[in-house]
């Protein structure tokens, strides 16, 4: 069966691009600050009432109006479910299969995913790594082994092969995309993890990045709920332990945190040797970081 007789064969020419500038977050649906005004009053306020109606009571004897109410949640001063009501739904790109394996792991979430079996990756992207452009001999090689596997998928279609099993050798770093929905309470816990830097790939923390630089631009006052380089506690915890992820030695943040709690990580072996942020690749990063959280890019 030659490709020209398949049902909806999406082809292209797949490029070559940086991985961490190709990562974005578009928010498809929320709900705007007005909306939650209509509702959230009566669902945090069921404790007092007796009729739904009585809502406007409740809130004259406190002194409040809709919009107070909705402002004292985003707080985290009212009924904490009130925040999984608040349904956002994402389109995430420039993903490699790290990225998606690690999405998958926050079950709370649904998800939707851009599908191979039913249409080609020939279009895919490639998405290259900043610690491979940084050694020009892997990079070369990297990018012969992106164009050989292409190749590869390409000759198989052609000899009648299925896009299922076609696809078998393609390289993890060909781009993902996927839609990610889920509650307001979810995505701040899931940006707050990703957002780490002791065990988390700078391609999750620029993900991260992207839904939180999404979230702000609706609901600007959690700002201070999803600080862009939060201490991970258990990390600190773990650092001792027989079942810690001991990936970096920590940075200095971490370092100086450890340090007050009187623990001395000295004599602990680490998967790689130097705190991440001492790795000349995470130069670009930092930047690429700094300017999303500056709302630069």
């Amino acid at each position: 069966m030659s490709k020209s007789t398949r049902a909806n064969p999406l082809t292209g020419t797949a490029k070559h691009k940086m991985h961490l500038s190709s990562i974005a977050a578009t928010i498809i649906q929320a709900p705007t600050v007005k909306d939650l005004e209509e509702y959230i009053p009566e669902f945090v306020s069921m404790t007092w009432l007796e009729e739904n109606g009585q809502v406007e009571k409740i809130m004259e004897l406190k002194g409040m109006n809709r919009h107070d109410v909705v402002m004292e949640m985003f707080e985290g001063r009212t009924l904490p479910t009130a925040m999984e009501t608040i349904r956002i739904t994402m389109a995430l790109e420039g993903l490699d299969m790290t990225n998606v394996t690690h999405i998958l792991r926050h079950r709370m979430f649904g998800f939707s995913a851009q599908s191979s079996g039913w249409g080609s990756l020939e279009g895919h992207d490639f998405l290259h790594n900043e610690a491979y452009v940084q050694n020009s001999e892997l990079a070369e090689r990297a990018i012969t082994l992106c164009n050989d596997s292409l190749q590869l998928y390409k000759d198989a279609l052609d000899s009648g092969m299925t896009f299922y099993d076609a696809r078998h050798y393609m390289p993890f770093c060909q781009e993902q995309k996927y839609m990610m929905t889920g509650d307001l309470k979810s995505w701040m816990m899931f940006i707050n993890t990703r957002l780490d830097r002791t065990n988390q790939p700078t391609s999750d923390n620029i993900l991260a990045a992207r839904c939180r630089q999404q979230l702000l631009k609706f609901y600007p006052m959690l700002e201070a709920k999803m600080p862009p380089k939060p201490l991970l506690g258990i990390y600190m915890t773990a650092i001792q332990s027989k079942f810690n992820v001991n990936t970096y030695p920590p940075d200095k943040e971490h370092a100086a945190e450890l340090k007050k709690r009187g623990v001395d990580w000295t004599g602990i072996t680490f998967d790689n040797p130097l705190p991440r942020d001492e790795y000349r690749c995470n130069v670009p990063f930092e930047h690429l970081f700094n300017q999303i959280i500056n709302n630069e890019v």
